[in-house]
């Protein structure tokens, strides 16, 4: 997955460290393919094409072995865990059971352990048909969204869908399942995959969302981080831009240590919540690297090391690292892709989506002076700064190619404004 930021951020770690990093994937534009740290590049087939990834993988792994192997996405978490025995001969792992894996990236089978754990989650229902999903949000506060029930093998990478009237429900409801089919792989791993869940909106969660990050060792010594998302891409369900240092909610961590516990997960793990009240209420939860993991990397957890070190068996280095994380102070730090928050906070001025007092209230969050200092942005390294470079060409090429899904995640921040694209098209087609 060359072009997340947390494969960039996991390369730049452990290159840093001197540990030699061979990324491999099938862009030409991927960040993490620029990156100095980078010391090997090889040409990977899809994911999506598992049967052929997972062989290619054990070639590669046969004809070079030795290399620690950990996912990068909820495919690879999935992949690398059902094929844990066969990966095993070529590879360092330091994987949990497939079992595991399933019940956290399957969201129905979370929701059902969170129930079991008295861990609270938005109230959310898992109809089998349209009608029975128009009957069960009789009993849901709108909006809603419509959400996938895992991301494994999802060729859409769809977050969600906002509907914000029952009176939609139904055509939202079967345009989400026509357009967002799982790979027929996770299609014979989980049961009834195809039907997505309804799941109350939490007004907050597009400006507000809670994550606790950390790893978990397999005999339970924890370290971890917190933030707060303050922007994302699309505004209300996507992607996090800028995300605030956090105080530890040593509930939320509880929780997140026993739901670990119960399943047997160890390893990396990021976990979003949003809040209701004074209740934190669990998410979704990612076994896995994740796309702001330098902000954990540059507050002290080096979380792709400790990866290293849990896989390549020194233990007793792994307990030394993780007290040593424990013992650092994070506060005040911040995390801003600056090019994607100057392109957003500019286009929605520019179109009238946003008011000239919010921009400058963005503009002045990320250049209070209490921040500046402290202010890290995933992809500007002057020791390695390709990367940074690439990705905005990146970004312009994907907007010249798909000029409505750029403005659609870029300028309008809800689902329902699709049909402003071609007019506002207009107006930015010169910037581009």
């Amino acid at each position: 997955m060359p072009s997340f930021d947390g494969t960039l951020a996991a390369a730049r770690c452990l290159g840093q460290k001197g540990i030699p990093v061979t990324l491999a994937g099938t862009a030409d534009l991927s960040p993490s393919r620029w990156s100095r740290h980078v010391r090997n590049w090889v040409a990977a087939p899809s994911v999506f094409e598992p049967e052929r990834y997972l062989e290619w993988l054990l070639e590669f792994g046969a004809k070079e072995p030795g290399y620690v192997l950990y996912p990068t996405s909820d495919d690879l978490a999935w992949l690398f865990a059902e094929h844990a025995d066969e990966l095993g001969r070529y590879y360092q792992l330091y994987q949990p059971k497939v079992a595991s894996i399933i019940a956290l990236l399957d969201k129905k089978a979370l929701h059902e352990l969170c129930s079991t754990l008295a861990i609270p989650t938005p109230r959310t229902v898992y109809p089998r048909s349209v009608a029975e999903a128009a009957r069960l949000a009789a009993d849901l506060e709108f909006p809603l969204l419509i959400k996938p029930r895992t991301q494994m093998l999802l060729p859409t990478r769809n977050k969600g869908m906002l509907v914000e009237s029952r009176a939609s429900l139904r055509t939202e409801y079967e345009r989400f399942v026509r357009k967002n089919r799982p790979h027929p792989r996770i299609r014979e791993v989980i049961s009834d995959v195809d039907l997505p869940m309804v799941q109350e909106f939490q007004p907050d969660a597009a400006g507000a969302t809670y994550s606790i990050s950390g790893f978990i060792t397999r005999d339970g010594r924890v370290t971890a981080r917190s933030a707060v998302k303050v922007l994302q891409r699309p505004r209300r369900v996507g992607v996090g831009i800028c995300f605030e240092d956090a105080e530890i909610d040593a509930t939320a961590l509880n929780n997140v240590i026993r739901l670990c516990e119960h399943v047997g997960y160890h390893g990396i793990f990021e976990v979003e919540f949003v809040r209701r009240g004074d209740s934190l209420m669990l998410i979704d939860f990612n076994p896995r690297f994740f796309g702001q993991m330098g902000f954990d990397i540059v507050r002290g957890l080096p979380l792709p090391y400790l990866a290293w070190l849990g896989a390549t068996s020194q233990n007793e280095r792994l307990h030394r690292e993780v007290t040593r994380a424990n013992a650092w102070e994070t506060e005040g730090y911040v995390y801003c892709n600056r090019f994607y928050f100057g392109l957003a906070v500019y286009l929605r001025a520019l179109t009238g989506r946003m008011s000239a007092e919010e921009r400058a209230r963005w503009q002045c969050w990320l250049e209070d002076p209490s921040r500046r200092e402290l202010a890290f942005d995933p992809m500007s390294f002057p020791e390695d700064p390709w990367p940074n470079w690439v990705s905005k060409l990146r970004e312009l090429y994907s907007a010249a190619r798909h000029p409505r899904a750029f403005i659609r995640n870029i300028v309008l921040s809800a689902t329902g404004l699709a049909l402003d694209a071609m007019e506002l098209g207009n107006t930015i087609a010169p910037l581009l």
